[in-house]
């Protein structure tokens, strides 16, 4: 759950890197001739209106409205009593009041749009089946088109703002993986050392699994309760800063580190550094175990990290350099699994990724 602080840091988020993002987004929509572009946001998807105006819509469900010219348009289930804190943690032109989200929005476009011009639509087929349904049968209807390759195109890669937001989520997840106290003996003192540390630290959001005992079980899973920890275990932590998220997931061994861990590490490692764009596929080669499973994780539409290539899938989605991705791989050694995630920064032919410092 998140901390329940909302805020906005010009600082670390200036309002220009705001309005750039934006601008990207209306020279795709005018090359490709859409009147708008619609971006849903809800608990469940809000990475693509918080990319674009810092909103998170986690009380209710929203749309941002992105025309041709001109600031969004923000429509919302919020009351107006609350419109003067949304101006104040975001930034976005015009804020509507919509208890009936998919209603407010077909009229805001039947005042803004000609008829008949097309308008794109994020991740469509995600929408709400009650907002998709009112807009499916406005006077619009016809005209709603998927924008989610558009969008993609223009989401990565990351800019300047976004990754210092990076460095410091990355920063926070190091930090509480490092207060995980060497003598735990349960998941409930791993989970409790790992979301003092992070909430203290700044993260809005703190999401855990942990595979108790690698012995039985090397997939890391939610934990409701305690359980005992076995001599080996393993952490995934994903976290989230002012709205980027990062992943990193860590072995633990209650004795003296392996040897084939510390050799996997240093594979590991090399193998993230030698990431680049396009289909973002690892290099495999020389490595100390059986690979079992990769995945490459990047935000490209409304969640906050989509897998955009993996094994046995490769590459769904190719990304350019320096897009902001999440890293994964899980090995077999011979003397049991091993797993590890890191953020990074893709690199291009010539130039290594660059891994953020956990």
């Amino acid at each position: 759950m998140r901390r329940g602080l909302v805020s906005w840091s010009r600082e670390e988020l200036p309002q220009a890197a705001l309005d750039a993002r934006v601008e990207r987004l209306q020279q795709a929509m005018r090359a490709q001739g859409l009147a708008a572009v619609l971006a849903y946001g809800s608990f469940a998807q809000p990475a693509a209106v918080q990319w674009l105006s810092n909103f998170l819509p986690y009380w209710g469900d929203a749309m941002l409205a992105v025309f041709q010219q001109g600031q969004p348009v923000l429509l919302t289930a919020l009351t107006r009593r609350v419109h003067p804190w949304i101006h104040a943690i975001s930034h976005t032109g015009e804020v509507v009041t919509a208890p009936k989200l998919g209603a407010s929005v077909a009229a805001l476009l039947d005042a803004r749009v000609a008829s008949g011009a097309r308008i794109g639509v994020i991740a469509r087929d995600r929408l709400p089946w009650r907002v998709a349904l009112t807009l499916a049968e406005s006077a619009h209807g016809a005209a709603l088109v998927d924008a989610s390759e558009l969008f993609a195109g223009v989401r990565q890669p990351a800019d300047e703002a976004e990754l210092g937001l990076a460095v410091r989520a990355a920063a926070i997840a190091g930090g509480a993986l490092r207060a995980i106290p060497s003598h735990a003996s349960s998941t409930s003192a791993v989970t409790a050392a790992i979301e003092a540390a992070a909430r203290l630290a700044g993260a809005e959001e703190v999401l855990q699994r942990v595979a108790p005992d690698l012995a039985a079980q090397a997939v890391p899973r939610r934990i409701e309760g305690s359980e005992p920890l076995g001599r080996r275990y393993a952490v995934d932590l994903s976290l989230a800063y002012k709205g980027v998220w990062v992943r990193a997931a860590r072995c633990i061994a209650r004795e003296p580190l392996p040897v084939s861990w510390q050799r996997a590490r240093h594979w590991f490692d090399a193998a993230a550094a030698a990431l680049q764009a396009g289909g973002a596929q690892p290099v495999l080669a020389d490595a100390p175990g059986d690979v079992r499973a990769w995945t490459v994780e990047a935000c490209i539409g409304p969640h906050a990290l989509e897998c955009v290539a993996s094994l046995p899938a490769g590459c769904l989605h190719p990304l350019p350099a320096g897009a902001l991705a999440m890293f994964s791989v899980e090995l077999r050694l011979d003397d049991g699994p091993w797993r590890a995630s890191v953020p990074l920064v893709l690199g291009q032919a010539g130039t290594p990724a660059r891994l953020l410092t956990l």
